[in-house]
This record gives C-alpha cells, structure tokens and sequence, in this order.
C-alpha cells in the first residue's frame, strides 16, 4: 500500500472526528497504531478501514470509558455480539453507579438541611452468642460481591455440619454483617459476615469461631427496600444520634446489620434487617 492510498494523520482526525493529539495519544496506548509511520518524518499514515474504529474509540471516550473495555470491546471480542456483551455490561455497572449517586445525592442534601429521617429505635439485651465468621480487608465496591460469596459459604459450611444451627435466618439465629470501620471506594476497613453457630462450633478453613459477649444494642429496623445502599445511612445516623444521647458505644463491639430474615426471598416493603449499635446506657 503506497502513501498516496492512505490518509494523512490531518485527514483522518478531519474524517474520524478527533484531534491530532487524541491520535497521538492512542497510538501510544496501542488503540489505533497508524498503519504506515515514515521512517524520516516520523508522520503517521492511517488507512480509510480505521475510520470507523477510530470513531468508536472517541464516542466512547465521551461517555468516559476505560480504555481497558475500549479495548475488550474492539479487540478481545470474538464477534459483534461479545463486543456488544462487554459495552453493555460496563454500560449496566455505570447505571447502577448513577444511581447509587444519585442516592447519596438526595442523603446529602438532607444532611446539609439538617433533616434527618426519624426513626423508630428500640433496645433489645442480646445474649452470648458463638458466630462463625469470615471477613476481610476491603473497599466499597468490594463489599457486595464479598458479603454474598461470605454467607454462601457460611451456609454451605452450616449445612455440611448437622446441628451448627438451622439453615433458615430467624430473629433466633440471624446473621450479621460487622463493620470495623468506614468502607468507602477511597477508604477500607474490616468487614466480618457471621452466622449463630451453637456453642460447640469448631474452626474449619477460611471459618473463624468467636465467641461474642451478652450486651445492649440500640437499633432500628428496616425493609427490605430501605436496606439497599445510601438509604440504610439514613439508620446509621438515627441509631448514632440516639446512643450519644443516651450512653456511650461499646469500642470492642462494631456496629452491625442484623438480618433476621432471607433478604433475598423478602418483598421489598418486609421488614428485614436492623441497623445495631452495641451501647452502654448511662
């Protein structure tokens, strides 16, 4: 192919619709290497073919996609259908993530009025309990994904072990998910799913056994639809709130969501869970 059938880096940012730097730039990220570079004038020679993958990288890069899936859409997939798969699962995560933000959005604005949703909270005394636990280190938007896989195999553990507790979730035998400090995409902490196990719970690997102590909790109860991230801060606040004023938190205890109920299975207007902080009334 002579140069006089190629197109020159200024005709072919003229016909792709991107500048001669964004050109540049993708070439050095090994998204679209121009097919001829003269080896005196360095100039860059791209073929009419390109012009079209050329314009896909750029309406992509205006909706802020990584290069990375750029490059699992264009050059990973096998076929037009896997392309199309891999766009519209990052595409699917990005409306989740927006609508995750819109809802920190709306609780934003009600801390920065100052209005606070009221709550209903209760106390309860809760007895010494034997957990099975599994946790770890993680960021935000770990945090689902962990605390699925974490009960499955909890689960999994319980029903290979007759008699460790029954498989249903009970106000009796609930589950827990315990934060040791804040989670967010910039900030990770300890994060432990447990079960109730009876008292003769052993390890196995991957499972710990912890033996929690009886204590006072304060806690609001909430639905299933009020469970879902940012709506449940708005219970973390109001069980906060209401254990400064009426005692002090327990430091060796975190506070935790307390499900007493399959999440799953639940409608979205079922109470299901509730927001605990273990507390020592004044």
């Amino acid at each position: 192919m002579h140069s006089g059938e190629l197109l020159s880096i200024g005709a072919f940012a003229a016909l792709s619709r991107l500048s001669v730097k964004a050109l540049r730039h993708y070439d050095e990220q090994g998204l679209l290497a121009p097919v001829r570079v003269d080896p005196v004038t360095s100039y860059r020679w791209y073929s009419p073919d390109q012009v079209r993958r050329a314009a896909l990288i750029g309406t992509m890069r205006r909706m802020d996609v990584p290069l990375p899936v750029i490059r699992a859409v264009l050059d990973h997939a096998t076929g037009p259908e896997e392309a199309v798969e891999a766009f519209t699962g990052w595409w699917a995560a990005q409306e989740r993530r927006h609508d995750e933000r819109r809802g920190i959005g709306r609780y934003l604005t009600r801390q920065l009025r100052q209005q606070g949703t009221v709550m209903d909270i209760s106390t309860r005394s809760v007895p010494e309990r034997t957990l099975a636990v599994i946790g770890r280190e993680l960021y935000q938007p770990e945090l689902e994904p962990f605390i699925m896989e974490a009960f499955s195999t909890l689960f999994r553990h319980a029903e290979a072990r007759p008699g460790l507790r029954a498989l249903d979730t009970t106000p009796a035998e609930p589950t827990y998910v315990i934060y040791h400090g804040p989670v967010t995409p910039d900030q990770s902490a300890l994060v432990e799913a447990c079960i109730v196990v009876s008292p003769d719970a052993r390890p196995a690997e991957g499972v710990a056994i912890r033996l929690e102590p009886a204590h006072e909790e304060a806690y609001a109860t909430l639905t299933r639809a009020e469970v879902e991230f940012p709506d449940i801060l708005d219970a973390y606040d109001a069980v906060a709130e209401w254990v400064l004023a009426h005692g002090t938190m327990r430091e060796d205890l975190p506070s935790r969501e307390v499900y007493f109920t399959d999440v799953m299975k639940a409608a979205p207007g079922d109470p299901a869970c509730d927001v605990a902080f273990p507390f020592v009334a004044r």
